[in-house]
């Protein structure tokens, strides 16, 4: 384990414009911890995985957090109202362990409303606002590297898409909430289905609800499982023949969007991935490898993206939370290579 520094003292500092903020370093997830009951939502059981990313030069770090629906028997915030449930020990664990994660230098943090089910079923715009205005109250004196996420992935329960009317009025409730209390605190927004590139221009054909373009602290997010049939978990192998613009393609669909219509604004590829252990349980595909490889170091890097690596720690992992280490090499080839099982792109173990 790396020993870095502990977590420091609350100060306001000064906030991060969202183009200053947006280096183009790699980033991870801190998936199935506080936004299900994978793995404990703890600091015990976050800080060996920020760590041995932290070592590994990953600069990002973004926590899905479920807020409004019932996770190991409890809410960390009213389901009704939006208010934070403040005598929540969850709660007490994530505040650690976003001040864990700000004390290490140089590294952004993202948190976000992330598996809000009936939130986004009934289109409960009052409460996400509420929950926003009780969360930017609490973290207002962070440090400007801490960045939210409003919505993630806001299809409804039947997985529809959210009507994009809807979701630019949720967005923009919980935005001007958020903006009475932090004016420069950086704001995230997505699509209104799976997070797809393609959804953008559907979703936000124009910023009137968060700022009408004219807010510098408002960044872009997406998520890239494409193509689904090899990205997915349990698609049946892992030797589909996915193609260099399978990589691109959507970075440079969304890129247009936020040339365009986001007036400049950055992106932020918030996850990407390979569902394999949904297959395998040990990782010796080198398709899967290539496509680790690829990503970020090559296409993302092409188009200035900074990105965070979907891990759960299951289907879709890279850290082992048993081991507290990296159970594969997929962790090497994000840094654009890796050592392969023999010199074959579909190799036995892809199949």
């Amino acid at each position: 384990m790396v020993g870095l520094s502990a977590p420091a003292v609350h100060k306001p500092v000064k906030k991060l414009r969202a183009s200053g903020c947006l280096r183009r370093t790699v980033g991870f997830n801190l998936g199935q911890m506080f936004d299900n009951s994978q793995h404990a939502p703890t600091l015990e059981a976050a800080r060996p995985k920020i760590d041995a990313y932290y070592a590994r030069g990953f600069r990002w770090v973004r926590i899905p957090v479920t807020w409004t629906e019932t996770v190991s028997g409890a809410t960390l915030a009213d389901p009704d109202t939006g208010r934070l449930v403040r005598d929540s020990p969850r709660l007490a664990e994530l505040e650690a362990v976003i001040d864990y994660a700000l004390a290490q230098p140089g590294l952004h943090v993202v948190i976000n409303a992330h598996h809000e089910i009936r939130l986004k079923d009934q289109a409960r715009g009052d409460v996400l606002a509420q929950l926003w205005s009780d969360i930017a109250q609490t973290f207002k004196d962070r440090d400007g590297r801490l960045m939210f996420e409003i919505l993630n992935e806001p299809h409804l329960s039947n997985h529809e898409s959210m009507a994009p009317e809807t979701l630019r009025a949720m967005t923009g409730q919980a935005y001007r909430r958020i903006r009475q209390i932090d004016p420069g605190r950086i704001v995230v927004i997505g699509g209104n289905q799976w997070f797809g590139a393609q959804e953008m221009a559907t979703a936000w054909p124009n910023l009137a609800a968060v700022g009408d373009g004219r807010d510098p602290y408002v960044m872009a997010t997406f998520h890239h499982y494409n193509p689904w049939a090899f990205a997915g978990d349990n698609q049946g192998d892992y030797a589909d023949p996915w193609t260099e613009d399978d990589a691109s393609g959507p970075m440079r669909l969304m890129a247009h969007w936020a040339g365009t219509t986001g007036g400049g604004m950055p992106v932020f590829i918030g996850e990407w991935g390979v569902g394999w252990q949904s297959r395998f349980q040990t990782m010796n595909c080198n398709n899967v490898r290539l496509w680790y490889a690829r990503f970020d170091a090559v296409h993302a890097k092409a188009f200035g993206m900074p990105t965070a690596v979907w891990d759960d720690g299951g289907w879709f992992q890279i850290f082992d939370h048993a081991q507290n280490e990296f159970s594969s090499n997929l962790i090497d080839c994000i840094d654009g290579s890796c050592e392969w099982d023999g010199p074959d792109r579909f190799n036995t173990d892809c199949l």
